[in-house]
């Protein structure tokens, strides 16, 4: 799909997503700092944890260098980030909790952003490498609890799985923001693998996207958990003093029960609420 065809194709979907009243659904982000602690190899700028609540960013640089939040374009603003080092982990607590439910989209609950990005091999136009590499898509563990006091662990997953897409009618550096905001509650199919998204521009990843804002889906089914109220993430120390690991973390939202999710695309819209 070229640019213009999946421009057309997100402004018919924002115009589908009016039609359902926001109020007739309830997003879920996190909430509030349970615990951080930064670790030994942590990026000093990205020190406060708060910068991980509420919706993921659509719009960093402002100041510096502005532009969308698009796959081309992490964010990387010091109050849009936090960063683990290794032996260190943030702690949070969601608005309401996420449910392990198979009919979920795609069957996930849990939506991780990160500050991945794409290389764009023909700056500023927004084409992917063959490889399809990006830049800053860390590993990290992903633990989850019910009661804030026994976690169970979910795995090693990637911080930015799929880099994270602002509006979907943006260019991928635009200095404006766009009309029509991607779905933050709404997962990519993780069926896709890097080599899918090989030699794309934007307006293929966001026909790929299908109105996801991106991010790193988390299926919670593993845990033996219901439901999820806390969500920890963690580096382990791999003791070589050579790797300095780490990983940044922007949000993590809960999927919405089935035929929710339109609605929640209108919370979205704007800059995130602290």
């Amino acid at each position: 799909m070229g640019l213009a065809a999946g421009r057309c194709a997100a402004v018919v979907a924002g115009a589908l997503a009016s039609l359902f009243g926001a109020s007739e659904v309830s997003a879920s982000t996190g909430a509030a700092v349970v615990s951080y602690s930064p670790g030994t190899t942590a990026n000093p700028l990205y020190s406060d944890p708060e910068a991980a609540l509420g919706l993921p960013e659509r719009f960093t640089g402002e100041g510096v260098f502005p532009s969308v939040v698009s796959p081309f374009s992490p964010p990387y603003g010091e109050d849009e980030l936090v960063s683990i080092g290794e032996g260190g982990h943030l702690t949070l607590e969601l608005t309401k909790p996420a449910r392990n439910r198979a009919s979920n989209a795609f069957g996930v609950d849990l939506i991780l952003f990160g500050s991945g990005g794409f290389i764009d091999r023909s700056y500023p136009s927004g084409i992917t490498l063959p490889s399809a590499a990006k830049l800053s898509d860390d590993a990290l563990e992903v633990w989850v609890s019910s009661d804030g006091s026994h976690f169970e662990p979910l795995g090693e997953f990637r911080d930015a799985r799929f880099p994270t897409l602002g509006f979907l009618d943006s260019g991928p550096y635009d200095l404006v923001p766009g009309a029509v905001p991607a779905d933050a509650f709404l997962p990519v199919n993780p069926a896709l693998v890097q080599s899918d998204f090989a030699s794309k521009t934007l307006g293929d990843i966001v026909g790929m996207y299908a109105g996801s804002a991106g991010g790193t889906p988390v299926d919670i089914s593993a845990s033996g958990l219901s439901t999820v109220r806390f969500v920890r993430f963690s580096l382990a120390d791999d003791g070589d003093a050579g790797t300095n690991l780490k990983a940044e973390i922007d949000a993590v939202t809960v999927v919405p029960a089935p035929g929710a999710g339109l609605g929640l695309l209108i919370l979205a819209f704007g800059r995130r609420r602290r």
